[in-house]
This record gives C-alpha cells, sequence and structure tokens, in this order.
C-alpha cells in the first residue's frame, strides 16, 4: 500500500475537474486529478441524448480559450453553428477526450474512497489500497450523489425505481411500460429516447403545463440583443448576470441567494424536443404520484390529477426529479472533516475562491451554487471555477 505526497489533489475529471486542471496546468502549478474521464457522461448518459446547452456554451476551458468545441469541430470537419444545432453526446464526449488529451494529459483512474483531515492537510484513501496526502484538495464529482427520488416511491417493488441519472442503456426498456416523474429536460429526453426505443412510456408532473424553451433565431436583430442578451444559460439580463457576475452573487442575502440558487431555470425542455413529446406518448401535467405499492411485479400508483384520484400500473418507475446538494451524502468525505466544513441547509458555504471553512478544500460544479450562483449548476460555471480555483492555488504555492 503505498504512500504519495502531493501539493494539489483533483477529485474528478469531468468538465470542472479538467478545467481547474488545464488552469493549474497553465500556471506550472503541481496537481494530481483522479477519476475516469468524464466518467458520469460516458457511463451514466444514454445514446442518443443531446446537450441542452447550444454549442458556444458547450465548451470546456482552458486558460487560452483555444480548445473549444469549435475549434475540435473545425479540426475533424464536424458541422458546427454557434447556437441552433444541438450537441450530441457522442460529439461532446469525442470533444472532451480531445480537448483532456491536449490540456490535461495526466489523468488517473482512481476512485477515492476516502478523504480525512490530517495534521498538514488531507488524507485521500483509494479503492486501491493506495494513499495521497495532499497540502489542498479541490472535489468537482458531478452531481451524481445528489439525485432525488422522491420518498413517496419507497414502497414499490426493488428494483422497479431509479434515477434517470441510473442509465446508460436504455434499450433493456422495450415493449416494457415505464413511467417517468418530472417535466424537465432530463425527464422528458429519456421519455422521448425510450419512446424511440420500443417503450411504453407516460410522464408524471406537477406543473400545470411543459415549459418548451424557444428556438434561437439564425440572426439575431440589434434590438433583441439589447432586449435579450446573450448568455451562457439562456436570453436574458438575469442569466447574462448570473454568467458573468458569480462572485457579486455571495453577498445576496442567504435566504434569498438560496432561492435563486435552486430555483433559477426551472424545469422545462429544449426547444428541438417538443417534435419528439408532444403527441407521441402521454403527459399527466398537474399530476402528483401520492402512493406506490407493489401489485406482484409491477408497481402500482395512485396518481391525483386536479385533485382527482386514479390509479395506474407500470413495470418501472425513473425519477427525473433532479439534485439536491446535500454535501453530508458526499461517501467519501468523513464524518469528522464534515462538522468542520460550514454549511446552509446542505450547501457549503464558500469563500471568493471558491475555498470551504476548512482551508485547503476547495469545491465545484452544483456544490458552489449557493455561494457563487445558479451557473454552477451548468458546464458553464466551468469558465469561472478554473480561473478562480487555480489562481489561489497557485498563488499560495508561490
Amino acid at each position: 500500500m503505498a504512500v504519495r505526497k502531493v501539493r494539489n489533489l483533483i477529485i474528478g475529471a469531468g468538465p470542472y475537474g479538467l478545467s481547474i486542471a488545464a488552469h493549474l496546468r497553465a500556471w506550472n502549478a503541481d496537481y494530481t486529478i483522479l477519476g475516469r474521464p468524464m466518467g458520469n457522461w460516458s457511463c451514466h448518459m444514454p445514446p442518443g441524448m443531446l446537450l441542452k446547452s447550444e454549442p458556444f456554451a458547450s465548451s470546456l476551458w482552458d486558460p487560452q480559450r483555444q480548445l473549444t468545441l469549435e475549434r475540435y469541430c473545425q479540426e475533424k470537419r464536424l458541422p458546427y453553428r454557434r447556437s441552433g444545432r444541438p450537441v450530441s453526446l457522442a460529439q461532446f464526449l469525442g470533444y472532451a477526450q480531445w480537448f483532456q488529451e491536449r490540456a490535461v494529459p495526466r489523468v488517473e483512474d482512481e476512485e477515492v474512497v476516502g478523504l480525512d483531515r490530517q495534521r498538514q492537510g488531507f488524507s485521500a484513501r483509494l479503492a486501491s489500497g493506495d494513499t495521497i496526502e495532499a497540502t489542498n484538495v479541490v472535489i468537482a464529482t458531478g452531481q451524481r450523489d445528489f439525485r432525488v427520488i422522491p420518498s413517496v416511491l419507497k414502497g414499490a417493488p426493488n428494483g422497479c425505481v431509479s434515477h434517470t441519472s441510473d442509465h446508460a442503456d436504455l434499450s433493456t426498456f422495450r415493449d416494457r411500460h415505464v413511467t417517468i416523474v418530472g417535466l424537465g429536460q432530463s425527464a422528458l429526453e429519456t421519455a422521448a429516447l425510450l419512446h424511440e426505443q420500443g417503450a411504453k412510456v407516460c410522464v408524471i408532473g406537477r406543473d400545470r403545463k411543459v415549459d418548451w424553451n424557444k428556438q434561437p433565431p439564425e440572426v439575431r436583430s440589434f434590438l433583441r440583443k439589447i432586449r435579450m442578451p446573450e448568455s451562457g444559460l439562456a436570453e436574458s439580463w438575469r442569466c447574462l448576470g448570473y454568467c458573468e457576475l458569480p462572485q457579486a452573487f455571495r453577498f445576496i442575502n442567504g435566504e434569498r441567494r438560496l432561492r435563486m440558487a435552486v430555483g433559477a431555470l426551472g424545469p422545462s425542455g429544449a426547444w428541438w424536443l417538443k417534435d419528439r413529446v408532444d403527441g407521441k406518448f402521454p403527459v399527466l401535467t398537474g399530476s402528483e404520484i401520492v402512493a406506490a405499492g407493489a401489485q406482484e411485479n409491477r408497481v402500482e400508483l395512485t396518481v391525483h390529477t386536479d385533485g382527482r384520484p386514479s390509479r395506474m400500473t407500470t413495470d418501472h418507475v425513473m425519477a427525473g426529479t433532479g439534485f439536491k446538494v446535500d454535501i453530508a451524502r458526499i461517501p467519501f468525505l468523513s464524518r469528522s472533516l464534515l462538522t468542520q466544513i460550514r454549511s446552509y441547509l446542505g450547501y457549503p458555504e464558500l469563500n471568493g475562491n471558491m475555498e470551504t471553512s476548512l482551508p485547503g478544500l476547495f469545491l465545484a460544479g452544483s456544490m458552489s451554487a449557493f455561494s457563487f450562483g445558479p451557473v454552477m449548476r451548468f458546464m458553464f460555471g466551468g469558465r469561472h471555477a478554473g480561473p478562480i480555483i487555480a489562481r489561489a492555488l497557485a498563488r499560495r504555492a508561490g
């Protein structure tokens, strides 16, 4: 069992981890990055999926802004348009590998199973049995640990309930009846993919209607640019503020800040998905599952629609109900370490360097949304996390 000492340890090799490592490398700062490159994307997202973000907002972030999705498409002679042409999962994974090979050539495919505080830094236990001792640690493990499955589904038979992020292969549900809970992009796109692969699909959601995003125009007029400025999240002045001024977000009142971090850009479907959903399978809006039980090997659901109860049976229920950050759910954080991290209703409180109240421990991605705004729930937030964290660590090292 080997023990290594490093200065900066990055846990997670997704969009945030790779972007932070790319910036540290540009600073000539020592770092070690652990994890399967883009593992959450390649292992937990189904083939045929398309990115909801527009192409210009779907790049990883190197300091020179040279390794963009647009440049990758140019090199590979792939079609590219700034907006209005969705990016496929396969194309994005190809791009991410291209980015990683150029910007972060050294990634160790290791899993961290334990992280604890020690006298001068942190100790990370790996699944291999080895240990890495690090002065500073950056956690950029994505959202999977925070997935939400409604508690009402606990009465369903074992193996009949899952989260939409649990599946990379939807073909196993061919000819089976699957009920999707939720009206956001994950729920709607999973339902469309299931339907297209031969499953019998029904979608249930509380909202009165599905909120479909509008297709961006091919040419944006001067007036539209003024009234609805473009941002990495959506066209609006508010979203532009989220994308460009994340440091200012920390100074908003805590309760209001949490509402904005969680509630901004609520459940909606991409404009290109609407024709694959409308009229293709039942979408029960204004509906809520109030009970779940077993009927032989199937799930029996009691559903209230506009207050009227009904019952239905299904082979499987998938929760497309998103994610809720709770730092206590990160599986490798020790209990003693968690007690030293100040948080607000599960969200860690970070300083201007994206550092927790425990010196030397940094958090990126959705875990930083309470302090830096809703942009951190999306890939576009790596634009800020990379330089903020890398600059702090490089300066600390002199």
